[in-house]
């Protein structure tokens, strides 16, 4: 009779539990649609919203790890086809899909915006699950029976006839010395193994229902998920935000060993149960890290990954076709590049004394600047003189207030203020046609066309200058072995002086001498004739 007695009293214990915790499994789901309502036929999905967005992006993960994106705007209708949802390689499996309302459109950036931390009202995030099989999609909305929740059913196994439709109150702790199986699918002689606590059967789910009353409180309603419950639907462990209808965490079934592992140091390894410092991936082909800017602050989407492998650490252009705009290969020399506190960059060192330095040893140091179907342009330095100029057949051009000032064409000529050089060294009409011809002869611009208030020399003018030019013999104080003779620019008359007297124009003192030297000329014939008329007065004399 004791023995009865004991039996029964654990029976109603253990069926105390199952009824209070039945009560706990079947709480309400949380706000399952709080952006749209889904839609589902054989070939597409499409959502019925339920709140007024500014954008919304729907993303779709197959069972692959490939996304499929799309933005619509508001009014529009979102919806996904067969061909979006399999993408190229049409694969069976559970899919899971996002949906992200942006509510607010957010402000437009200042210049300096972009290196900022910006702050928003979070967008509606709603996530879902379903099922494609033979290129068919399974529809969700046929749900799995789910007992009744309870009601009306008895236990079979129940010698005592109790209902469940009785609830068990007790006013003290209850303390069961063994395991508890609770749910529809345990049965009698449970083979627990080393579980305390199990729950079996379809539909799990453990509500955390907070009571509190008063503001002051915490009393936030949170529930454990097993599994969606709709067909199709996703195999996963959630974490649900009963309250404020959220679901923070998920971890869906076939998750890898360790895709998350927090260590005793406070280090998060991913995909590891080692990591070596506060955030460690580890995968086989190319871990990397996505930033995704999506449009909940009005701002178009835009997203960059980080990543690396054995080929180079790069940060990829997700949005744009995937451009690799940066990339590190393996084994790159230390100070490759540095980015001082200064604002200097410094190629090959640490410590740039110029707003840009290029420091090796061993090798030529250099720059080249190399359009592909274009030009390449170097700055190069080796043991013992320096270049700059074009590694290709191209023109080099000194650029003045983005003006060529000066070229070196392909041949050698240069050309000042002038890009296409007719002599090895042409001035072009800046310096009125002056030149140095092939034959190394140089040539003042003489052209009527550059000249203006053009009047003859008098003769004074060149007499009186030339009688004032002093030629001296010197030599260059930085040339002392060579001899020469000239003038002195500070002594000569101020009509071939230049206006700062610190240099001579020879074609300035051959003017003077040409006028000079063509007055004695018609001297010489004046006199000329004068002796040829006396000839002939001596020669008429003689013959009277």
């Amino acid at each position: 009779m004791i023995k009865k007695n004991k039996f029964f009293k654990t029976r109603m214990l253990t069926m105390l539990i199952v009824s209070f915790l039945t009560v706990a499994v079947y709480g309400q789901e949380p706000g399952s649609y709080p952006v749209a309502e889904p839609r589902f036929s054989s070939s597409e999905i499409f959502w019925v919203p339920l709140v007024n967005y500014k954008f919304l992006d729907l993303t779709i993960a197959r069972p692959d790890g490939t996304l499929f994106s799309r933005t619509f705007e508001s009014g529009s209708t979102p919806y996904a086809d067969l061909s979006d949802i399999l993408g190229k390689d049409n694969i069976d499996g559970s899919y899971v899909y996002e949906l992200r309302a942006m509510m607010e459109p957010g402000q437009k950036r200042g210049e300096d915006d972009e290196v900022e931390i910006r702050y928003s009202k979070a967008p509606l995030v709603q996530t879902g699950a379903f099922s494609v099989q033979d290129r068919t999609i399974i529809n969700p909305e046929e749900q799995e029976p789910d007992r009744d929740k309870g009601k009306g059913l008895s236990f079979s196994s129940v010698q005592d006839g109790l209902s469940r439709t009785q609830d068990f109150v007790i006013n003290d702790d209850l303390i069961v010395i063994g395991s508890v199986c609770i749910g529809f699918d345990c049965v009698n002689g449970e083979s627990f193994g080393f579980d305390t606590l199990r729950f079996k059967e379809n539909n799990l789910r453990i509500k955390f229902d907070d009571t509190s009353t008063l503001s002051s409180f915490p009393r936030n309603d949170w529930q454990l998920t097993a599994n969606d419950s709709a067909n199709g639907g996703a195999s996963k462990f959630s974490i649900d935000d009963i309250t404020n209808s959220k679901t923070p965490f998920t971890v869906e079934a076939n998750a890898r060993t360790n895709s998350l592992y927090v260590d005793d140091g406070g280090r998060l390894g991913i995909r590891t149960s080692t990591p070596a410092l506060e955030i460690h991936v580890v995968d086989g082909d190319t871990p990397a890290l996505r930033l995704q800017q999506d449009s909940s602050s009005g701002f178009a989407p835009q997203t960059w990954d980080i990543a690396g492998n054995e080929a180079n650490f790069f940060v990829r252009d997700a949005t744009n076709g995937s451009k690799l705009a940066f990339r590190i290969q393996p084994n790159t020399p230390t100070n490759t590049l540095c980015m001082r506190s200064t604002g200097y960059v410094g190629i090959g060192t640490w410590s740039p004394e110029f707003p840009l330095e290029v420091e090796t040893t061993g090798e030529n140091a250099g720059i080249y600047v190399d359009r592909t179907d274009g030009a390449t342009f170097k700055l190069n330095v080796t043991t013992d003189l320096a270049q700059i100029g074009s590694v290709t057949s191209h023109k080099v051009n000194f650029v003045v207030g983005n003006s060529a000032r000066m070229t070196i064409d392909t041949n050698g000529w240069v050309g000042i203020s002038d890009d296409t050089p007719d002599y090895p060294l042409d001035m072009g009409t800046i310096g009125n046609n002056a030149r140095c011809t092939t034959g190394g002869v140089w040539q003042n611009g003489s052209s009527r066309a550059s000249k203006e208030n053009i009047r003859d020399l008098s003769v004074d003018e060149a007499m009186n200058t030339l009688e004032g030019l002093n030629p001296v013999r010197f030599n260059y104080k930085v040339q002392k072995d060579e001899q020469y003779v000239g003038f002195i620019s500070e002594d000569v008359p101020e009509l071939v002086a230049t206006k700062d007297r610190k240099a001579l124009s020879p074609m300035d003192i051959v003017a003077v001498l040409t006028k000079v030297a063509q007055e004695q000329q018609k001297a010489i014939q004046e006199q000329q004739k004068t002796i040829s008329e006396l000839k002939e007065r001596i020669t008429e004399l003689e013959k009277k």
